[in-house]
């Protein structure tokens, strides 16, 4: 009988399923973008973790080498950053537990009437200020548009016809944002304020159900940058990404394939098949 196998090339063979891949453990300290080369010039990426059976895989790369500490896995996600120039935030007026650090969905800015920044779904519909190319006056430097749009329609918009969505840099230009929504009794308006979400290195889909931080995070509101750390119980935390951890890396195993023919006039057992395979491999 003609069979075709599929195997790890570099697995064992028995009755329990072969794994497809492993989580390996790099000891040598390296900031988070350096892992990242490493792990994609010597395996396949860093590690995803999002489920149990990703967990285990951690651990077992963490017992494997008596690994105690936390290390570097593939979860990061870039800092806020202002529509125009691509500029990284240096000045924040954001209010109480704002930005919601776990909501992926939330990421671009408003301000209120209050002056306070509220994160917010990119995709409603609002007000918003657009920045002019005139300097001298707030007045004339901002320009508020009370038609509703979501933040990238916003964007494209004061794109066109002025500079940018509006870059909001110190109290002074903060306060007269505010004031203006006050004098028009509206309660806040889209800037020039967004983000990228929290997203894996290998691009998977973030299950967010199965995302699981150690109590209290993440907490990193404002910083450069931030990538996550595991435990080797597979539980997350943030970190500046400039920082040098130890980091797992994911070996995706390679599939062989055999195609033989199994002398046999009985129904096939796992016998007969391991010694066809272990007369083909020799």
């Amino acid at each position: 009988r003609n069979l075709t196998v599929d195997f790890p090339a570099a697995g064992i063979l028995s009755k329990a399923s072969c794994d497809l891949y492993r989580f390996i453990l790099i000891e040598e300290p390296k900031t988070w973008p350096e892992a990242q080369s490493y792990c994609r010039e010597k395996y396949t990426d860093l590690v995803t973790v999002q489920s149990d059976a990703d967990r285990a895989k951690l651990k077992e790369a963490a017992n494997a080498v008596n690994f105690s500490s936390v290390a570097w896995i593939g979860f990061y996600k870039d800092p806020w950053l202002w529509s125009y120039q691509n500029t990284i935030i240096s000045y924040a007026k954001w209010g109480n537990q704002k930005p919601d650090l776990l909501k992926t969905h939330k990421a671009c800015a408003t301000v209120k009437r209050n002056g306070q920044w509220v994160d917010a779904n990119c995709t409603e519909g609002r007000y918003y200020f657009c920045q002019t190319d005139k300097q001298d006056k707030l007045q004339d430097k901002f320009k508020y548009t009370e038609k509703t749009m979501n933040w990238y329609d916003a964007q494209t918009y004061c794109r066109s016809h002025e500079i940018d969505l509006a870059t909001v840099t110190d109290d002074t230009e903060n306060a007269f944002l505010a004031e203006v929504l006050d004098s028009k009794n509206d309660w806040d308006a889209w800037i020039g304020l967004s983000r990228i979400p929290w997203q894996w290195s290998d691009n998977s889909s973030v299950s967010w159900s199965s995302v699981k931080w150690e109590s209290g995070q993440p907490d990193n509101v404002n910083g450069t940058g931030e990538c996550a750390t595991a435990d080797t119980d597979g539980l997350m935390a943030d970190h500046i990404c400039s920082t040098q951890q130890p980091f797992y890396c994911r070996e995706n195993r390679k599939i062989q394939r055999l195609r033989f023919t199994v002398k046999s006039d009985r129904s096939l057992n796992e016998s007969a098949v391991m010694k066809a395979i272990e007369k083909k491999v020799r």
